[in-house]
């Protein structure tokens, strides 16, 4: 893939999964904000978009395996590893960033008046992701996933056509975005202060792990999945 100041975001993290890494290094949004082309992205991060082509053209050159090419693959099997390998990651973040947070806002709350902010922006984040999760896995992708069988799971009465609940599902990514650049702000990119102790720095570190697995997890869904979900079904209507 030749990469220009003009491709798409999400086209890069498609067609190069690999330079994902990059982009997350740029700070540059190619989930929610990935139709966003990459100069305008970079416009948006106010960031130069020559060093971030650079190192995109050397990530490419540095590839040598093969990337699993998600828009090939059976819709069923791109969803089911969707919630194998990210559902279950953020499900155990979350305990994890739960307790750590806990104990960071019982000893130094008081003290840090954002700690209790960031606690609040993490239960909305928490909590939203948790509902999310089960109306993907028990009606949106039982039902996507045999789109390309014979038969196809039943959609509640509600939902006239598999669009509505995509639209949903992509609505909740936009709000979880502007939670999780809530949270990046309120915690300085995530950088705790000098003197935090370990619990504090382990805490902040969870957060960007989830941030980050969330990008990639926000990625699949949006620019892969439901686009090729939406093109099956409606050739098979």
């Amino acid at each position: 893939m030749i990469i220009t100041t003009e491709t798409q975001v999400r086209d890069i993290a498609v067609e190069v999964p690999t330079a994902i890494p990059v982009l997350e290094r740029f700070g540059i949004d190619f989930c929610c904000g990935g139709k966003h082309t990459l100069a305008e992205a970079c416009t948006r991060r106010q960031v130069d978009v020559d060093p971030v082509l650079k190192e995109l053209e050397l990530q490419q050159q540095k590839t040598n395996t093969p990337e699993v090419q998600w828009q090939n693959v059976p819709l069923k099997d791109l969803a089911d590893y969707i919630v194998g390998r990210h559902h279950a990651f953020t499900r155990e973040q979350i305990h994890l960033i739960g307790g750590l947070m806990a104990k960071v806002e019982a000893r130094h709350g008081d003290s840090h008046a954002e700690v209790a902010q960031i606690a609040k922006v993490f239960a909305v984040v928490s909590a939203e992701l948790a509902h999310h999760f089960i109306c993907e896995e028990t009606i949106l992708f039982p039902y996507i996933g045999k789109l390309e069988g014979d038969q196809r799971a039943a959609l509640p009465p509600m939902f006239g056509s598999v669009e509505q609940p995509i639209t949903r599902m992509m609505a909740d990514h936009d709000q979880a975005g502007e939670e999780l650049r809530e949270l990046r702000s309120l915690t300085g990119d995530y950088t705790p202060p000098a003197a935090a102790c370990p619990t504090w720095r382990a805490l902040y570190r969870a957060l960007e792990d989830l941030e980050q697995d969330l990008h990639q997890h926000i990625h699949l869904e949006n620019n892969i999945l439901f686009p090729r979900a939406l093109a099956q079904a409606k050739g098979t209507a």
